[in-house]
């Protein structure tokens, strides 16, 4: 069975796999469980202001949820690192949850003010004191680090089984790129939970620190975006050089 030119080598949901899902959907349950029901129609009108961050956060975990599962229906793997790390991914996705929730919501505030559509009820003080806004962003990017961390070091060993699982060159292609972009994605974390580490020793205006995190969120937008056309390009030439070989 092939997933395009992958092979798929997990055919089955494991236990591993199983209780992966199930935490998932745990933590996307935590992001709006916590929501308050609106009472009145200014109270609707706030909350539908919080979908657009609920919207981000849920993809960004959709995202993580969808390289685990191809990852576990292209390799099939399921030894023992495989379960540590595993295990590792959903201790650091739990803790990260709700750094990634406020964080988001934080950003999305900032875009809807800088577009020309403030909230004059919303108070930041009753949803993230400007205090609190360093060390929250500072475990939101050491704990997306810690996320991406973990999965370059999964699509690592799926790399040094690459005889075992009989990896054509394409797959190698594949695995490699998965392997750079979480890595990437890692350091970029581990730099941003650097930056807000230094604000939390050195405290700065909040304002500006979240103005700065907003830029640093679209830059990594675009930085991702074309990642994913060169991607694109080297992949159509190893293609190219595999059908030639194998005409």
């Amino acid at each position: 069975m092939h997933e395009g030119d992958f092979r798929i080598r997990g055919k089955e949901i494991s236990r591993v796999e199983g209780l992966s899902d199930a935490v998932f959907g745990f933590a996307i349950t935590l992001l709006a469980v916590s929501l308050e029901v609106p009472k009145t129609a200014a109270e609707v009108l706030h909350a539908l202001r919080g979908v657009l961050a609920f919207a981000v956060t849920f993809l960004i975990l959709f995202n993580m949820w969808r390289i685990q599962f191809n990852y576990f229906r292209r390799y099939g793997i399921e030894d023992r690192r495989i379960v540590w790390l595993t295990a590792a991914l959903l201790f650091v996705l739990l803790v990260f949850i709700y750094p990634l929730k406020f964080v988001m919501a934080t950003i999305c505030e900032s875009l809807l003010k800088h577009i020309g559509l403030p909230d004059p009820t919303f108070h930041r003080q009753l949803v993230l004191p400007d205090a609190d806004i360093p060390p929250l962003f500072t475990a939101f990017g050491f704990g997306l680090s810690a996320v991406f961390g973990v999965l370059s070091l999964m699509f690592r060993h799926a790399l040094s089984l690459r005889e075992h699982l009989q990896l054509n060159e394409l797959e190698i292609f594949d695995t490699t790129e998965s392997l750079r972009a979480t890595m990437k994605t890692c350091v970029l974390g581990a730099c941003m939970g650097v930056c807000y580490l230094i604000g939390t020793i050195r405290p700065a205006n909040a304002e500006i620190m979240a103005d700065i995190a907003t830029a640093f969120v679209v830059i990594v937008g675009v930085w991702i975006v074309r990642q994913r056309r060169g991607r694109s390009k080297r992949r159509a030439a190893v293609q190219g050089r595999v059908t030639e070989v194998t005409a």
